[in-house]
Order: structure tokens, then sequence, then C-alpha cells
């Protein structure tokens, strides 16, 4: 990855979330083996904290609310520990793939910049207020048991209530309910899930940065390299800057000295060629991640919202501090998981214009060699056909978001109706 100037990856994010020297080689800035590994024991740490919570979900099946709030914690816990083991092991796969956002990675992107720098633009605005939006949602979680009752009541199995002094999730230990409840106990409690929530904020801010802004990298570049294709065998009438598009432009034939339309051909071909490879780098690193996402991203929208109408049905007042906590929780996870599905979604369209690019070029007047070559490319760029699906049938786009929420109000309806 070049300087920040002539990359469409924002660098001064990366570096203030910590991405930046998590991938980037040690002998150039990045973080040490040492510090990776340190990092991998706290994803451990938090795996496991997490995971002992599981047992306890056993004692909560009387109080749907609290099983339902639970279950969505350790959920998420695990994933955002997953997301970090994917990063920090695939750290230098990652950090090359990241020279596809530089402009001149292909010749396209380097006679004509304008797609890439406003890729820039968009995607900087968009992970700046996603970053915003996560470590905000962490502030309130944190400082909200300093706002709301000193004390949670959680229904029993035998349907006795036991009262715990509030933390931000109340995970549950085998330890006895006045220990629990006493002032030393409970801040070694709470520092715990302090720790847990900070882990798991800065695990998904680094993980869906780089995701996000790869799907965008790579939509710019396939943009870019169609319109590349666009202006085989036209020729510009008149000098033009290397960062503008082409002022005025004729038709050539193929015999036209000037041309050197089939290397031109042959070179777009060789950038195509870069691109797919690193669009399958990327697509192998994340694709267990992302299919884990959605499924988990749906059952927290879900859980979410359920809590949320559950909590204003039983006359809670939307103004405060239990409610807050929830609707960020919704507003940042719903964000997470509508980025997913446009990231994908915007990798595929952009895909689709390859060949369109090809046909829009001059080969009409170009010789046979040149068309046979193009034929192929296009054969070449019809034949990738690896997307992101959780099914045969079902791909990882804004239509399956939209099926997500759709499933979400109708699954949130009968539970609410369950409890009527």
């Amino acid at each position: 990855m070049r300087s920040s100037s002539a990359t469409v990856v924002d660098v001064m994010l990366f570096k203030a979330i910590g991405l930046y020297q998590l991938l980037c080689p040690a002998d150039r800035g990045g973080y040490s083996v040492r510090f990776r590994r340190a990092l991998m024991t706290a994803l451990g740490l938090s795996f496991a904290l997490h995971s002992f919570q599981v047992p306890f979900l056993y004692y909560a099946l009387d109080d749907l609310q609290r099983f339902a709030y639970m279950a969505a914690v350790i959920i998420y816990g695990m994933m955002c520990s997953f997301k970090g083991y994917v990063l920090v092991t695939n750290a230098d796969r990652l950090w090359l793939v990241l020279d596809a956002a530089d402009y001149g990675y292909t010749g396209c992107g380097h006679r004509d910049p304008s797609t890439l720098r406003r890729c820039r633009a968009t995607l900087s605005a968009l992970l700046r207020m996603f970053v915003v939006v996560s470590y905000g949602t962490l502030i309130v979680w944190i400082a909200l048991p300093f706002f709301v009752d000193e004390y949670t009541g959680v229904t029993n199995l035998d349907g006795t209530v036991t009262r715990y002094r509030t933390t931000i999730h109340n995970m549950q230990y085998p330890v006895p309910l006045a220990v629990y409840n006493s002032r030393p106990v409970w801040a070694l409690i709470y520092v715990t899930e302090v720790y847990v929530c900070i882990v798991n904020v800065f695990i998904w801010s680094l993980f869906d940065c780089y995701l996000v802004t790869m799907c965008f990298v790579l939509n710019a570049q396939f943009h870019t390299m169609s319109a590349g294709y666009g202006t085989l065998g036209i020729r510009s009438t008149e000098s033009s800057p290397p960062d503008t598009s082409f002022a005025g432009v004729c038709r050539i034939k193929f015999d036209d000295i000037e041309s050197n339309h089939y290397s031109n051909l042959i070179s777009h071909i060789q950038d195509n060629q870069k691109l797919i490879k690193m669009f399958d780098v990327f697509f192998e690193v994340v694709r267990p991640v992302v299919l884990v996402q959605i499924a988990n991203g749906s059952y927290s929208v879900i859980s979410l919202i359920f809590l949320t109408a559950l909590m204003y049905l039983m006359g809670v007042p939307v103004l405060s501090a239990a409610f807050l906590k929830f609707i960020c929780g919704f507003i940042s996870l719903t964000i997470e998981l509508f980025i997913f599905c446009y990231g994908f979604n915007h990798i595929e369209t952009a895909k689709s214009v390859l060949n369109f690019g090809l046909y829009s070029s001059n080969w009409t007047e170009m010789d046979l060699t040149f068309k046979k070559t193009m034929l192929l490319t296009m054969k070449m760029n019809s034949s990738h056909k690896r997307a992101m699906k959780v099914s045969p049938d079902s791909a990882v786009g804004l239509e399956m978001f939209a099926r997500v929420m759709n499933m979400s109000y109708s699954t949130v309806s009968v539970l609410l109706n369950s409890r009527s």
C-alpha cells in the first residue's frame, strides 16, 4: 500500500483504530509478532469468558427476556473472537490485498483515478461514521450501570426472582448471591465485562472496516477497468491530464500505426487478472466470517428488536438509560449487517460491467486476433462465478438484508404474542 494520497484506503483512520499497525509488517512500522500473540491471548480469554456463560443459559429458560439477551451477547462475543482470529492469522495476506487499493495498481487507475478518488471520499465518510457509532455504543454500554436500577432481577427455573447488582451484562458465575453483590466482587465482574466489551468493539471495528474498504476498492477498480476497456480502439484528439476523462475521441482503424490497440488489450487483460486474483484471496479469507456473521447478525438484530419492543410494552420510558442501551446496540448491529450485505452487492454489480466495457470498445474496427482475444476475455470474466452465498440460491446482498429485516418483524411479532 502506497502513501495515503495515492490509495483508496483511509490510512489515517486505519492508524487511529490500530488496523494499519496490525496488518503492516513489523519492518515497516507495524506491530511485532509478539504483539499479535498477545492479541490472540486476549481474544482467547474473551472467547473463554463467553463460553463459560453457555451453561447458565439453562437457568434462564423461564426468563425469555434474559435468555434472548444473554444468548445474543454470547454469540456475538464468540463471533468477535472469530473475527479477531481470522485477522491475526491472515494479517500478512490481508496486507498484500490492500495493494489493490492503490490508484496505480492498474494502468487504467493510474491514467484516470477519478472513480477511485470518489470511492475514497464516500468510503472515508462511511467508515468514520461506523467507527463513531461503534465506540459511542461502547461508551453508552459501559456507563449505563451507573444510571439504571442498582439491582437487576433474574427469574429462576423455580419461579423465584434473584436480584443481582447491575453490571453491563450481568454475566453469571458460580458464587453465592451475597458474594456476587458485594462491592469488591461486583467491581471485578464489572471490570471483566468492560474488558469484554472493549475487545468486541475493537475487533469488530477492525474487521468490518477492512471488509468494507476492500468491497469498495474492488467495486471502484472493476468500474475503472470497465471504463478502460471502453477506450480500446479510441484515440484522444487532444491531450488530457492523467486524472481526467478523455476530452475528445475519434474512432481508428486497426491498421493505424499509432493505435497499438492489441498491446493495450493485453495490458488491460493482465490488470483484469490481477484484480480477480486479489478478489479470490480476499474472498477466501473473509468467506467463513461473512457467512457466520450473516446468521449471527440476523439473530442479534431479532433479539434486540424483541427486547426493545418488550421494554416499550412494559412501560419503560423511551428516554430511559435502559432503553438507550438497546437502541444503541440495535443501531450498531443493523448498520453492521447492512454494510456486509451492501458491500458484496457492490462487488457483484461492478463485476458485471467488465464485459459491457469490452463490448463498448471499438472492436468492430479491429482485426481478427483482437476480436478473438476479446471474446476469450469475455468468457474468462463470465466463467468467474465466485460469489458470496449462504446457499446455492441465496447470495449476500441488499435483497438478503431486506429479507432479514422482514423476518425480524415476523419473528418478533410471534414472540410478543406468545408472551401475551
